[in-house]
C-alpha cells in the first residue's frame, strides 16, 4: 500500500492551534481530545487522500478535497507523494 507524506502549511498550523486554544478555554481535556481526533484524521490520509470528495473551486489549479473531523473541515490537496493540509475551519 502506497503511503503518502503529510505537510501541513503555516496557515494550518495557526488554525489547529486557534482550535485548541479556544477549546481549552472550556476544558483542557476536551481540547487534548479534540486535537487528537483532529491528528488521528489528518494521519489517515497518509493511505487514502483520494477517499474524501474534491470541492469544486473555479480559479484553482488543483484538486482540492475535504473530510471532516467533528465540526471542522480539513481542506487538502495532493502533490505527488505528498498530502498538504491548507486549512482547518
Amino acid at each position: 500500500m502506497k503511503k503518502y507524506s503529510i505537510t501541513m502549511l503555516p496557515l494550518a498550523k495557526v488554525d489547529l492551534s486557534v482550535i485548541v486554544d479556544r477549546l481549552s478555554n472550556y476544558s483542557e481535556i476536551a481540547a487534548l481530545t479534540y486535537y487528537d481526533k483532529l491528528i488521528m484524521d489528518i494521519q489517515e490520509l497518509r493511505y487514502f487522500p483520494f477517499k474524501f470528495k474534491k470541492i469544486p473551486l473555479q480559479k484553482s489549479s488543483f484538486d482540492y478535497r475535504m473530510i471532516v473531523s467533528g465540526e471542522y473541515s480539513i481542506i487538502y490537496i495532493v502533490l505527488y507523494e505528498t498530502v498538504e493540509i491548507h486549512r482547518i475551519i
